[in-house]
């Protein structure tokens, strides 16, 4: 017993001394900084135009140097041409004491004359204020010059606006819990450069010859005012020793002599909350809760916000400001207790700014290294010195900006080698024939390189290319990290590849890949995420009381959290005003709160009602509660066959009895309308909808010379062109739908009471629907379009709302080179398009067995209002970013959403074209018939007519059935609302 004790402690001590000899190995380890202008960018974007980091390059390559001369004035009423879709107009402001141009509808373009004094690089600096007050949009605008974009990252210049928190300090629920507060802009005018800190630590630069130019601004977005325009000398910004010498100088008015002339207050020092910012850049920078021993402020058993969220505050540019005071001119020093662990082992980086610009050039994209948790950082040199700040007395403010440009080298080339190993990959399929399983003929031997000659030398390259961008990487973090050691997999795969060139035709499924794996670690490295607990200002010799947790100190604050449970209370719904209306939400927790809050702050001062808003995890939990007697009086957040298939056990309430109904439904299509009809009542109110859209990859579209499909004839045109190319269409293969109501085929009868589609002009939408899987083989099975979509393999492809978020939000590696268009669609007699196909939509019900009927009406008339949809989507997007933006059912309202100005277009064209199949009894049954039917066709080659009647009969049984459970007689009237025309925008009311 004694020997294996000791056995087992001499191998527990081997252990140990690896890992130390690992650790102290690999801290002497050394990393050497490879320069950007080694990377490979490429020829520019999907449009062929030059990257910023490109362009600047070769500017400076040819000996354009920075602009040295006073600034050249634009004035924004002088402008040479506006085109036909912009709305200009010019008028005095008094704030600015001039005449400004009021571009008021934010489409179309304008252009400036401009004489350019030097050949130069000039900053552009706005002055501006953003007029639209329901977006949570920054504005954006396209610049080109002299009729050509000079850069591709000008196709979308940001302008911020700026926010703040509406309630400070944070409102508390019953319970004691923080509220988040909602997000108010600052309306004013503002002066800003303009900037780009994905691919800039400095305000862009415009390389411009000497003489007159055309500047043109896009609209993309939004309306906004144009103060004064000007191209500015850039602003040459010191080293650190350079700023030491310079600060302090008699020069600045009140300042001593000395350079190093100590505060007066030597032990001073102020803290700054994280979350108690002043303002800040995007209402998505939120603040967020930690709960650990030290934190500040500590919740003690209850949430509260007390740090600034770092999964709220990652994204380029993204910044937050804080003011403070300091008692005399003087030294002083930065502490940040921050914590980042959220990209793995690799710095995040802020640029710093005090007072609006940053002191020192060692300031731009300071990196704040991995840590594991909260900790105290000083801010100073890599070698441990601290920096010190020179401050005249008075207040101050300090801005720390997520800055991810010195990660836009190897960003770009990695863009660049996704492009090479899909052009690879494209021509080994072409040699092969593999299009489709990836794995080859095992039993076919292959020469590879007498067909494809510089093969070798391509996939070198790419290898090449991979392991500078990881060296890259490591002397960036002066350390390995997560992906560094993802790329080098993909060296590692590469390499493989190389050592058995002519096994690569077998090997095909290599390439997408790699190549997810590298569009996955830009997904990744796209945000910088970092959160701060607070920031000291303090006197260099000062010593503050805040501390850093330890592993000790989690014990006993465990064990009093623990505590607490036994006597606070934590269900809400014990604190439930019992006079109040029931909400039940089917969604997050977040957004049951912020409904709550809305409700709180306006419908209940309104109307004098009292709301308790509860969230349902499950709704099958709304059923249990209605067998049980323990309903709510309203539920949100419903699938939409919830509602009618509650109408047909009268336990859900027909809303058109209540006095303006008609009012209230016509805020939405009266397409999606049909999904809650039973009976000639209507028993819900859509909340959001997903749509149709056409995606397509520009670049590849462009270089197959083909344009997005308008008809289902025009996919059939350039459907062989794509597969003659290893590329396929997506469309989902069970939507059946759109075929058959483009075709103005019902599929039931007017009455509701029996099928319908055994019609001629069914059979043709059932072989229309059929023949793109058979006889043009479009794929029957997709489990990820969006990953196609990326990779190029999907070039094209009919999707819905959430691939349109994705793409928004998690695709950096193709950003600028997809659209969108509306779904294709069937030329009608008059020679229009029709689009018609059926949105799925989460709803609103009031329950039978409410007894607050009206009071429940009056809720949900405020909730689904234009000014209130409008203003929750703001706010949840404004909470969570984009990827949580609110698709309303209220069109008004869908309209006036922060879309991209390229994309509102198609997506509302394509939302004049809803049409629901109604739910009727038996209806449950439509889809699955439909599937039965479509396999026949395809897998069993039945005849279209035979297999679609064969459904047909089948679904005719199933709602005679139905019908006869119900209690439903022959002559009774399930007529539904017939649909027609498609909608018009000019008519949609609040």
């Amino acid at each position: 017993m004694l020997r294996k004790w000791m056995v087992y402690t001499a191998l527990l001590a081997l252990i140990v001394l690896g890992y130390a000899v690992r650790s102290w190995l690999q801290g002497e380890e050394s990393f050497p900084v490879v320069s950007a202008d080694a990377m490979d960018y490429g020829s520019g974007d999907g449009d062929g135009i030059l990257f910023y980091a490109d362009r600047l390059r070769k500017a400076e390559e040819s000996g354009i140097l920075p602009y040295t001369g006073p600034p050249v004035a634009i004035e924004p009423i002088a402008y040479s041409v506006a085109s036909a879709e912009a709305a200009v107009r010019t008028g005095y402001d008094a704030d600015l004491n001039e005449e400004v141009l009021h571009w008021t509808n934010g489409t179309g373009w304008v252009e400036w004359t401009v004489e350019i004094p030097a050949d130069a690089l000039y900053e552009l600096e706005l002055t501006y204020m953003p007029t639209k007050r329901d977006s949570s949009s920054s504005v954006f605008y396209a610049l080109s010059i002299d009729g050509e974009i000079p850069f591709s990252e000008a196709n979308g210049i940001e302008l911020l606006k700026r926010w703040r928190d509406k309630d400070v300090p944070y409102r508390k629920d019953a319970l004691g819990n923080e509220i988040r507060s909602m997000q108010v802009e600052t309306v004013g005018w503002l002066t800003a450069p303009a900037t780009n800190y994905a691919v800039s630590s400095v305000p862009l630069r415009l390389p411009l010859t000497k003489g007159v130019h055309t500047l043109r601004f896009a609209a993309q977005n939004e309306p906004m005012s144009w103060g004064p325009i000007r191209l500015t000398a850039p602003e040459a910004i010191p080293a650190y020793a350079e700023y030491l010498e310079r600060a302090g100088t008699s020069e600045q008015a009140g300042a001593p002599e000395r350079a190093d002339a100590p505060p007066a207050i030597e032990t001073w020092y102020t803290l700054l909350e994280g979350e108690r910012y002043e303002q800040k850049s995007h209402p998505s920078v939120q603040t967020g809760t930690i709960n650990e021993p030290n934190v500040s402020p500590d919740g003690e058993g209850r949430l509260l916000y007390n740090v600034l969220d770092g999964q709220r505050w990652k994204r380029a540019g993204e910044w937050a400001e804080w003011t403070f005071e300091v008692p005399s001119a003087g030294w002083y020093e930065i502490d940040v207790k921050y914590y980042q662990g959220f990209v793995g082992k690799a710095n995040a980086f802020r640029t710093v700014l005090i007072d609006g610009k940053t002191p020192f050039e060692e300031l731009l994209h300071y990196p704040f290294p991995y840590n594991s948790k909260l900790e105290m950082h000083t801010l100073g040199s890599r070698a441990g010195e601290p920096y010190r700040f020179y401050l005249d007395k008075g207040e101050h403010t300090l801005r720390l900006v997520t800055d991810i440009s010195p990660l836009n080298p190897v960003v770009l080339s990695m863009q660049e080698a996704i492009r090479k190993l899909y052009g690879i990959e494209q021509k080994l399929r072409k040699l092969t024939g593999d299009y489709g399983t990836n794995t080859g003929d095992a039993n076919r031997t292959w020469d590879i390189m007498s067909y494809f000659p510089d093969l070798e030398a391509q996939l070198a390259g790419l290898r090449d290319q991979l392991k500078l961008s990881m060296d890259y990487l490591n002397g960036l973090n002066g350390q390995t990290n997560d992906t560094t050691e993802s790329l080098k997999i993909g060296v590692a795969i590469l390499d493989g590849l190389l050592e058995e060139i002519n096994q690569i035709p077998n090997r095909l499924g290599k390439f997408p890949d790699l190549q997810m794996r590298i569009g996955t670690w830009m997904d990744k490295m796209a945000n910088g995420g970092m959160s701060a607990d607070y920031i000291v200002v303090r006197s260099p010799s000062a010593v503050h009381p805040y501390k850093e947790t330890s592993t000790l100190s989690k014990v006993p604050y465990t064990i009093i959290n623990f505590a607490r449970t036994f006597y606070l209370n934590y269900n809400a719904r014990d604190l439930n005003d019992k006079d109040a209306i029931e909400i039940w939400v089917g969604r997050g927790r977040d957004y049951a709160s912020l409904l709550q809050e809305m409700i709180d702050q306006s419908f209940t001062p309104q109307t004098g009602i009292a709301v308790n808003v509860n969230f349902m995890p499950d709704a099958n939990a709304l059923t249990l509660s209605n067998a049980g007697g323990d309903q709510p009086d309203v539920a949100l957040g419903l699938v939409q066959d919830m509602p009618v298939d509650y109408a047909m056990r009268e336990a859900s309430v027909d809303l058109t009895q209540f006095a303006n109904f008609k009012e209230v439904a016509e805020r939405f299509h009266p397409g999606v309308m049909r999904s809650f009809g039973y009976k000639n009542g209507v028993y819900a109110l859509p909340e959001t909808q997903s749509y149709h859209l056409l995606f397509y990859r520009k670049s590849m579209m462009k270089e197959l010379e083909l344009e997005a499909p308008d008809t289902w004839e025009d996919l059939q045109r350039i459907l062989p062109t794509l597969q003659e190319n290893g590329m396929q269409f997506y469309y989902n293969a069970k939507d059946f739908v759109p075929f058959f109501y483009q075709n103005d085929v019902e599929f039931y009868s007017p009455d509701g009471m029996k099928a319908a589609f055994d019609t001629e002009a069914a059979y043709t939408s059932f072989s229309l629907w059929t023949e793109l899987f058979g006889k043009y083989d479009l794929p029957q099975e997709v489990p990820a379009f969006f990953q196609h979509f990326k990779l190029g393999t999907m070039p094209i492809g009919v999707s819905d709302f959430n691939t349109y978020v994705q793409l928004l939000t998690s695709a950096p590696e193709i950003l600028g080179d997809w659209e969108i268009a509306p779904m294709p669609g069937t030329v009608q007699e008059d020679g229009s398009v029709a689009r018609w196909a059926m949105n799925t939509m989460t709803s609103a019900m009031i329950l039978n067995k409410s007894d607050k009927k009206e009071q429940a009406w009056r809720f949900i008339d405020w909730w689904t209002s234009t000014d209130v949809q409008l203003e929750y989507g703001n706010a949840i997007e404004s909470f969570y970013g984009p990827e949580y933006r609110w698709n309303t059912a209220n069109m008004k309202a869908m309209a006036a959403m922060p879309w991209p100005a390229e994309h509102i277009a198609a997506i509302k064209e394509q939302n004049r074209w809803n049409r629901n199949v109604p739910f009727l009894p038996g209806g449950y049954l439509l889809a699955r018939e439909m599937e039965f039917a479509f396999n026949r066709t395809i897998v069993q080659k039945i005849p279209a007519k035979d297999s679609l009647d064969t459904s047909f009969v089948a679904m005719a049984r199933e709602m005679a059935r139905k019908q006869q459970d119900l209690g439903i007689r022959n002559g009774q009237q399930l007529d539904f609302p017939v649909v027609d025309q498609p909608y018009d925008w000019g008519e949609a009311p609040k």
